[in-house]
């Protein structure tokens, strides 16, 4: 029986009798006896309550999912035809392309940036080692450094490229959606605070926190840990929209001055990689946009969803729909040309381009875009220690699809004008870790797959550069023995290629050498590396480094030792280090450098060699 509390506000109250009329009020509530635990569920509870408030609430939320459990029909592209949709390609520097840059690089001071962290990232199995604790994706130490970091040191190599062409200094709002999923909101703070802020001011950074939504087993009855104890989860991206709103994000974005925002998502590292991100948002701006999608090739049966144009009346719609929901609506996933292996439908990167206001007025019309449920066997810790495994759902929503809402009259070319898609060689837009890697089974989506594509990009790079490189490694030769090279730089290099490839010229990099280059302001030229070379500058846009005609010859990395490859936590026989402080600077030519050794230069320091 549930026990009367005369703390027990209205609100409190209206959450009992939803859970009363839903029939989970008895399964939910047993052991209500505990005051504190009771009063700690109800605080969960009303918070939910407040965020489905658009749909009814907690009864709202059950009688949705349930709908969707039991096949209710999607109205929303009901008698649509689905095409292709005309997209902008940017796979190539052309003058078009080079001109979108320069147009990115314009737009920068009207540019926010949001970073949706607030997922579960059930299926990477990442841990904490002192404690055996899942950890959030955030976490996930990526190339040497956690994939937050890895989106903020992209964002300052844009800024820092701005700066330099225009003159001026910039600093970009970040918004970070959280989630008390796994600590999730607590370790992402944790990040920011040990690596302080990233050097941005602190007041640059807000967070706001995504509500833990009920799962359901499959008789639609919630899951249960324990004693006032539901199974929550993650609701999904789309409430990234609704909850920017409501908490304020896009207020403060519009008080700095902000008209546009790009959305990137935790687990894809890559996406900064040349200048696909600036030509991306360039266009948007440039042509007034009220919304973007930047795509890649999609194989065929890839677990991705994809961008589409829905065509239904005299309307028609840019998209995205999710793998999971192609049966839903009947879409064929067929080859873009006979006996290829890509699909007609590019992959939706979940890299987005929005207008402030047009997004503050599409949360009215749709505050949660694209739900559904996806029915799947999850894991999860009892209270009394023991793990768990059954069929459960949760409803969710897709960032994506507040696209919807952007309706357009269809014309002859079947071409929206406010909404848009471009096209990028995927290995510089999209490479997702995911999920932990388990031998004989599928790589993709995780990290070793994500590391490798990074390599390959970073081969493509140094072959422009004119640098001589060893034979590229299969996938199965690089996760046995590692990398053919390994080359690591930091993004304020160029981010462009083009910048790149006016400060590395020529050399060559040897079978299972290293090269780290964590320095922005760099010209090298016939390097000859067998070994190991890393610098490190502890401020990289003040310090210089200049090599010319140098060899570095030494035992370096001790492949057997340094696996996963993709934590880039390498252990070395030798190695020859460069740590440049403060404004200082590093210059050798002509010469051989053999053998383990170290070289520091202290601020304001010049060291030739």
């Amino acid at each position: 029986m549930l026990k009367k509390y005369p703390w027990i506000d209205s609100e409190q109250q209206s959450v009992i009798e939803q859970m009363t009329k839903i029939g989970q009020a008895e399964r939910v509530f047993h052991g209500s006896e505990n005051e504190k635990a009771f009063r700690e569920l109800l605080d969960k509870l009303v918070l939910i309550d407040r965020f489905y408030r658009e749909i009814g609430g907690i009864a709202g939320y059950q009688k949705k999912i349930l709908d969707l459990m039991n096949g209710a029909k999607e109205e929303r592209f009901c008698d649509a035809l689905f095409h292709s949709p005309d997209f902008l390609d940017i796979s190539k520097e052309t003058k078009e392309v080079e001109e979108a840059v320069e147009w990115g690089l314009e737009a920068m001071p009207q540019m926010a940036e949001i970073y949706p962290l607030g997922g579960a990232a059930d299926r990477l199995h990442l841990v904490e080692e002192s404690t055996g604790k899942e950890l959030p994706a955030a976490k996930l130490p990526f190339a040497g450094r956690p994939l937050l970091e890895h989106l903020v040191r992209d964002l300052q190599a844009r800024e820092r490229l701005y700066e330099k062409t225009f003159g001026k200094k910039i600093v970009t709002p970040i918004a970070i959606m959280t989630s008390h999923e796994k600590n999730n909101h607590a370790h992402v703070t944790e990040i920011c605070e040990e690596f302080h802020y990233f050097g941005r001011p602190k007041d640059s950074i807000r967070f706001f926190t995504q509500p833990l939504v009920p799962t359901v087993n499959s008789k639609g009855d919630w899951c249960m840990a324990g004693p006032l104890k539901p199974v929550l989860k993650p609701g999904g991206h789309g409430a990234i929209w609704k909850l920017a709103r409501d908490v304020g994000i896009l207020d403060w974005f519009q008080s700095l001055g902000k008209k546009k925002c790009l959305v990137r998502q935790i687990n894809n590292p890559i996406a900064g990689l040349d200048y696909g991100l600036l030509a991306f948002t360039g266009i948007g701006w440039k042509k007034e946009m009220v919304f973007g999608f930047a795509s890649a090739p999609r194989l065929l049966k890839a677990a991705e969803g994809v961008n589409i144009l829905v065509e239904k009346d005299s309307d028609i719609v840019l998209s995205n729909i999710e793998y999971c929901d192609f049966d839903k609506f009947g879409i064929q996933d067929s080859p873009l040309k006979e006996g290829e292996p890509y699909s007609r439908f590019s992959s939706n990167t979940n890299i987005l381009f929005a207008d402030l206001d047009a997004i503050s007025n599409a949360v009215q019309a749709c505050p949660f875009p694209g739900l559904l449920i996806n029915m799947k066997k999850g894991t999860y810790t009892c209270e009394s220690g023991e793990k768990k495994e059954e069929e459960m759902a949760r409803l969710e929503s897709t960032m994506q699809n507040i696209a919807d809402v952007f309706v357009e009259k269809k014309s002859a070319q079947l071409k929206t004008e406010k909404t848009f898609v471009t096209y990028n060689v995927r290995h510089k837009t999209i490479s997702t870790a995911k999920k932990a890697f388990v031998p004989g089974k599928a790589i993709q989506e995780t990290p070793e797959n994500c590391f490798y594509d990074l390599l390959f990009a970073h081969r493509e790079l140094l072959t422009q550069c004119g640098t001589k490189l060893p034979e590229k490694r299969k996938i199965e030769e690089y996760l046995e023995k590692g990398p053919e090279f390994l080359f690591l730089y930091h993004p304020a290099l160029g981010p462009l290629y083009s910048i790149i490839r006016k400060k590395l010229k020529g050399g060559q990099l040897h079978l299972g050498s290293e090269l780290i280059l964590e320095a922005a302001n760099a010209s090298i030229e016939n390097l000859n590396l067998q070994g190991s070379l890393q610098i490190f500058a502890e401020e990289p846009c003040l310090s210089e480094i200049s090599l010319r005609n140098v060899s570095v010859e030494n035992r370096g990395v001790n492949w057997n030792a340094s696996a996963p490859f993709w934590k880039a936590a390498n252990q070395h026989h030798e190695t020859v280090k460069v740590i440049l402080k403060g404004q200082s600077r590093f210059i050798a030519q002509n010469t051989h450098l053999k053998g383990n050794r170290i070289f520091i230069v202290e601020d304001g320091k010049t060291l030739e060699i």
